[in-house]
């Protein structure tokens, strides 16, 4: 079920921000790619709202990952594919970007401009400005999801290095969705702050700015439908028993998925005011 958006236009810090979206809805809001990018701005006109908290936070959970963040992109086990070369990735500060070599290794670098570093169109790019120039042309900087892939890459170079799509990244989003999509302004993360914001206006990009500043921030709210079922059983066993309930909520739930009922769906009993499940009949 696709998620609810909103725009909450009290000014709070991220955390206050994060406590609202989850004690109202469900979390600040996770965007995985463009499209819901394009949803959340669809909300209203934002011509007065400058930026806004989104999910975003840093975290100490440094990791390597692909810019396409589309999970149906990857089969199992190619989102973690990597040909680092011998030494690789150093793990240097300030090199958060990769490239591959004509050998098809792959090695940590630098995200700036560099005059031996360039990218298959032939012009000179940053790795953002890189970024940028495949997702609006193309679909996103390349993931090397296997040996074959690394290969068919490593004959396209014509020279000693270019940028690949691998970044390494310490942001991680409020519910704990492991989305890579990433909507940095070329110059950010520069470090001025660790939780993230929605830039509304231009080009509506994304800028780490520091947790206490008071914005108005994005919630998202998943639907949740309930149903009351009531049951008549006949038994010699103690109903109230707690082992005897697991297993008839066990069975209920099992026969309920048979006849299309969601696995994810959850099941509990209904307490009565006595603090037991069942109840004897009275007799009539």
């Amino acid at each position: 079920m696709d998620p609810m958006l909103l725009l909450v236009l009290m000014s709070c810090a991220f955390d206050e921000a994060q406590r609202y979206c989850r004690d109202v809805y469900t979390d600040l809001v996770t965007l995985r790619d463009r499209a819901e990018m394009e949803e959340l701005f669809a909300l209203e006109d934002f011509t007065s709202t400058e930026s806004a908290w989104i999910g975003l936070k840093y975290t100490s959970q440094q990791q390597w990952q692909w810019a396409l963040a589309d999970q149906d992109f990857y089969k199992e086990g190619e989102t973690e594919y990597r040909n680092w070369g011998p030494g690789e990735p150093t793990n240097t500060p300030g090199e958060y970007c990769s490239v591959m070599d004509d050998q098809g290794n792959l090695r940590d670098t630098t995200c700036q401009n560099n005059e031996q570093k360039y990218i298959l169109v032939n012009e000179l790019k940053s790795w953002r400005e890189a970024q940028s120039y495949c997702r609006q042309f193309h679909t996103d900087l390349v993931s090397v999801r296997n040996p074959d892939e690394n290969l068919q890459i490593q004959k396209l170079i014509p020279a000693e290095v270019s940028y690949i799509g691998l970044y390494w990244d310490a942001f991680g989003w409020s519910d704990g969705d492991t989305s890579s999509f990433r909507n940095w302004d070329p110059n950010q993360p520069d470090g001025s702050g660790e939780c993230v914001a929605q830039q509304l206006q231009d080009l509506r990009l994304w800028d780490d700015q520091t947790c206490s500043s008071p914005k108005p921030f994005f919630c998202y709210e998943i639907a949740v439908f309930k149903q009351v079922l009531r049951l008549e059983l006949g038994s010699n066993q103690n109903l109230n028993d707690p082992d005897v309930k697991a297993t008839i909520l066990q069975e209920i739930q099992q026969s309920l998925i048979s006849q299309g009922m969601s696995e994810s769906a959850s099941l509990q009993w209904r307490q009565q005011p006595d603090g037991n499940i069942f109840q004897e009949k009275a007799e009539s």
